[in-house]
């Protein structure tokens, strides 16, 4: 019996070490993940996360709504696999306080959205995973139309054409 509660005890102090181990893990990369001058830097920094194989939504880098995700570090070998997928040449096109970075030789590969605050470049992840969506083979995307500075700045650098998806919904493709 004392046997038992011996090892619970020490289970219960691995568990509680891990937890903080991850805190202090999250409080580390707050301090580097942050808002960047420019915002080719601040999606440099999701790559390199990426590339770890991880990924946190709480970071300074991301927009407040997306922020309120999680908290915790997530790690798989996918994030890797999104990381390479991304290593290729991309541009960025800002106006105002408004930028994408986009892949001209790519129509797989979706932009990012960032807009400017005081802090910095910040990554906009929520108005990206509501209006840009992959086709169902994962080999194109689409922009919903409707009101987001984003949308005119993918037609000023993409020929878009607009099309009705399944759903009714009213989008934009790049032009073939």
């Amino acid at each position: 019996m004392k046997r038992w509660c011996l090892l619970f005890i020490v289970i219960i102090f691995l568990l509680s070490a891990v937890s903080c181990i991850g805190k202090e893990t999250v409080q580390n990369l707050s301090k580097k993940y942050t808002p960047q001058a420019q915002p080719e830097q601040t999606y440099l920094l999701e790559l390199e996360l990426l590339s770890k194989g991880m990924y946190c939504y709480d970071l300074p880098m991301f927009d407040p709504a997306w922020r309120q995700r999680g908290s915790e570090i997530t790690y798989s070998e996918n994030y890797k696999n999104t990381a390479k997928r991304y290593s290729i040449p991309y541009e960025v096109y800002i106006e105002d306080n408004y930028a994408i970075v986009y892949f001209p030789t790519s129509k797989s590969e979706g932009p990012f959205f960032l807009y400017r605050d005081a802090s910095g470049w910040i990554l906009d992840r929520t108005t990206a995973w509501d209006n840009i969506h992959y086709n169902s083979s994962n080999t194109g995307w689409f922009a919903y139309d409707g009101d987001y500075p984003y949308l005119k700045l993918l037609k000023l650098v993409y020929v878009l054409k607009k099309v009705k998806l399944d759903n009714g919904v009213q989008a934009f493709v790049i032009a073939d």
